[in-house]
């Protein structure tokens, strides 16, 4: 017997759900961390997390892009600035922007496929 999809059945994707909710949540708190010290801890938490998630769910899928590497370089600078490199979570807070505005690019254009390929 095979699973159906989430969006086949008209069902919630919670694992996009929770991806989504995750990445506005790091948004956000990348923009505290600047004047709230305990919002970068928490930024980097997130930037951990999703690394391990993105390379968990690339291996459980064998669905390994060039995305998924891209999104280990806020990892990098959330590692270059517990280094001392305080530069490194700036790097990490732009990445995740390029990243952010990328998926919604990409949500969008999917959105768009989905419509045109509707014949109602």
């Amino acid at each position: 017997m095979s699973e159906a999809s989430p969006e086949a059945s008209g069902g919630i994707d919670w694992g996009a759900l929770a991806h989504a909710l995750a990445g506005i949540s790091a948004v956000i708190l990348g923009g505290l961390m600047y004047t709230r010290p305990w919002a970068q801890d928490a930024f980097a938490l997130l930037m951990i997390v999703a690394a391990v998630s993105a390379v968990y769910f690339s291996w459980k899928h064998a669905a390994w892009v060039t995305g998924h590497w891209l999104a280990m370089v806020p990892v990098t600078g959330v590692a270059a600035g517990y280094l001392g490199w305080q530069w490194g979570f700036t790097l990490a807070y732009v990445t995740l922007w390029l990243a952010f505005i990328h998926f919604v690019i990409r949500g969008l254009q999917s959105l768009r496929g989905a419509k045109s390929a509707d014949p109602s």
